[in-house]
């Protein structure tokens, strides 16, 4: 197999093939040795006097610090609702969430009364949740839904199952020891108990989250498991939509729970361990064949972002021998249509920064992504998501063949601005250098890294176990030929890697790509580091000593922070969601039974944020795509049998 340092090997004792980087005899980092124990010792001779004296600034910085986020908060969202009063919902549902975390509790007496706080809470309430209400759902105006079933007579047909992406579905403890007991059957993953667990039992928090190094699966004493039915991800948090839009939508056609459900998942888990642990397709196969024999009606399967390859996974799962046994043409008999909704088929670069140097950026929600940014480090982040096994299944597949090498990248910016200068006289940078060093970043040779180079740098400072892990779980070559197909059908480990095994025999199938495009997305990265050589970049030296160099580059038009951005969804880079789409699923390699592919882009078009803070019913981007207008009437016309009316629409340059 070529295009990749973790391509299928056929003897499992064979070691992964890795992209040459040159090594170098180096020196420890001023964090290590004798320099930070000196560093250390200095600290120590602070009298007792000093600290003492320093404690009420600190103590009075702190609190004037919290208060004005408060303070700052309610000017924000009084302002919010006077220049648009449509945003009450939004007003409304934050103040349900400060009620929950009961902010009197986090912040000193004597700085914020308890009159302060009711004062405030009144401010930000617009109506009042008596007894009985449903106060974590809140309905919209369920449009599209209501148009399209009065103009086009939509009706349900198809039996659906919506399949989340990474991160979307809520996790809630099922453990009964130590610090779980407060948590029990409460989710550590979404909800507002996600946040109090942060802010105010984070190594709790962070034992629950972690899974084994060893394993791959819950740590002793530990169970966490995601939460189940519709509502595991139709909000996020309290008036934080992710499915609750489509729900409402599908709900105008007349679904309900009894043939729309949500095959909510650890996305933790590797793939395989997700059925190891959970038969979690096992039971999404039984589902699918009780609704069919139930119905007489065949699934519709709408995932989102990384549940589309959780259903790339389950389709050659459900066929081999060694997974459902389902047969050849399982899917052509159970499966209508495959709803792609901003899908990562081949992988998103960001991962490669979030398991490399723990920067995550937008790996995660960004209400999440805020907390976790300003109350852990780089380094419990990078164990943290060292540890997600599901997380590697994001890294960039097909190599140097999808996303270039040092001369150059299929979608780079025109040929003449990325060579050159363009009209503003700013240099654009190339993406075939997936890391960029500069001269002085402190890396002792180690020169620019293409994917594979990249992807073989990540591989070198991951410890043992995860090493083993990752070369157990996945594969991120590329097949050529039919032979190469043939031999690891049955290989789980390219099941998730659409350049290395093919789309089932399902003539009557059709796969739908859906996604935006449009806003800027991280494609590469300049990175730095202090005075280190290779070998000290290895996790039992210290993680991660890499980091993204944010050093300011003005003659560099797409750079910000280190971050070289390129087209896509604001998240996965328009290469991976068209790719396969537009080309790949087209040729008879990918496709050889003729699985009917329809790709349909959307250009992210948000309306103002005081109109509304999620972009409205034009916003395609990664998350807020779920509540496009255009997009979810598309999904209605397939799920009620008129699949045959939407075709390809292409708007990019893909």
């Amino acid at each position: 197999a070529s295009g990749g340092p973790f391509g299928v090997t056929h003897d499992d004792n064979d070691e992964i093939e890795l992209a040459q980087t040159p090594t170098a005899a180096g020196t420890p980092t001023e964090r290590d040795g004798p320099i930070a124990d000196a560093a250390c010792a200095k600290k120590a001779l602070l009298s007792h006097q000093q600290l003492e004296a320093s404690k009420p600034g600190r103590v009075k910085r702190r609190r004037w610090f919290i208060s004005g986020i408060i303070i700052g908060v309610a000017a924000a969202v009084t302002g919010i609702l006077y220049a648009n009063p449509t945003q009450s919902v939004h007003i409304n549902h934050m103040h349900r969430v400060l009620g929950e975390f009961d902010v009197a509790s986090l912040l000193p007496e004597s700085l914020v009364p308890e009159d302060f706080i009711r004062d405030v809470s009144k401010l930000l309430s617009l109506d009042t949740v008596g007894p009985g209400t449903a106060a974590n759902y809140t309905t919209g105006d369920f449009q599209p839904a209501l148009t399209l079933a009065k103009e086009e007579g939509l009706k349900k047909k198809h039996n659906v199952i919506l399949v989340p992406g990474i991160i979307s579905s809520g996790l809630e403890s099922w453990s009964t020891a130590d610090c779980s007991r407060p948590y029990f059957r409460q989710r550590l993953w979404g909800t507002s108990t996600m946040f109090k667990a942060i802010l105010l039992d984070k190594e709790c928090w962070v034992k629950h989250m972690m899974l084994d190094k060893k394993t791959g699966l819950d740590p002793p004493g530990i169970k966490l498991r995601a939460a189940k039915g519709l509502d595991a991800a139709d909000y996020f948090i309290t008036g934080y939509w992710i499915w609750g839009k489509a729900i409402e939508n599908l709900a105008v056609l007349g679904y309900d729970s009894s043939d729309m459900t949500l095959a909510s998942y650890d996305w933790r888990l590797s793939y395989a361990d997700l059925e190891r642990r959970d038969q979690y397709f096992s039971v999404l196969q039984s589902q699918i064949e009780v609704a069919l024999s139930a119905s007489g009606k065949k699934t519709v399967l709408v995932p989102h972002s990384m549940g589309s390859q959780v259903i790339q996974y389950f389709m050659k799962w459900v066929e081999s021998p060694k997974g459902g046994n389902g047969g050849a043409d399982w899917c052509n008999r159970h499966i209508e249509a495959v709803v792609n909704l901003a899908g990562t088929p081949l992988g998103v670069p960001k991962t490669l920064s979030s398991l490399l140097s723990g920067e995550q950026r937008e790996t995660v929600q960004p209400l999440a992504n805020y907390l976790l940014d300003h109350f852990m480090n780089r380094n419990e982040l990078a164990r943290i998501f060292r540890s997600w096994t599901g997380l590697a299944s994001l890294l960039p597949k097909g190599g140097n063949a999808i996303w270039g090498d040092l001369s150059g990248a299929p979608d780079d910016p025109d040929p003449e601005e990325a060579q050159g200068t363009n009209a503003d006289g700013l240099e654009m940078v190339s993406y075939g250098a997936q890391i960029r060093f500069d001269s002085d970043s402190g890396v002792n040779r180690i020169s620019n890294q293409t994917m594979e180079e990249a992807l073989g740098l990540l591989y070198r400072v991951l410890d043992h176990d995860a090493q083993r892990l990752l070369k157990r779980d996945y594969s991120y070559g590329v097949f050529r030929t039919q032979a190469e197909m043939d031999a690891n059908k049955d290989d789980h480990r390219v099941w998730t890697n659409p350049l290395q095994n093919q789309l089932p025999n399902a003539p009557n199938m059709t796969i739908y790509c859906l996604y935006g495009h449009g806003a800027t997305t991280e494609r590469a990265y300049y990175y730095a580091a202090d005075d280190v050589a290779v070998e000290s970049l290895h996790e039992e030296f210290g993680t991660p000593a890499l980091r993204i160099d944010k050093r300011h580059r003005a003659h560099l038009k797409n750079v910000d922070i280190g971050i070289i951005n390129g087209e896509g969804d604001g998240t996965v880079p328009l290469l991976s969601l068209g790719y396969m789409c537009a080309d790949g699923w087209r040729k008879p390699l990918f496709n050889p039974h003729g699985v009917r592919i329809v790709t349909r882009e959307f250009v992210h078009n948000p309306s103002a944020a005081f109109k509304d803070i999620r972009g409205g019913a034009g916003a395609s981007d990664h998350i807020n795509i779920l509540g496009n207008h255009d997009v979810t009437a598309d999904i209605l016309r397939v799920v009620s049998g008129n699949g045959h009316k939407v075709e390809d629409q292409f708007n990019s340059n893909i």
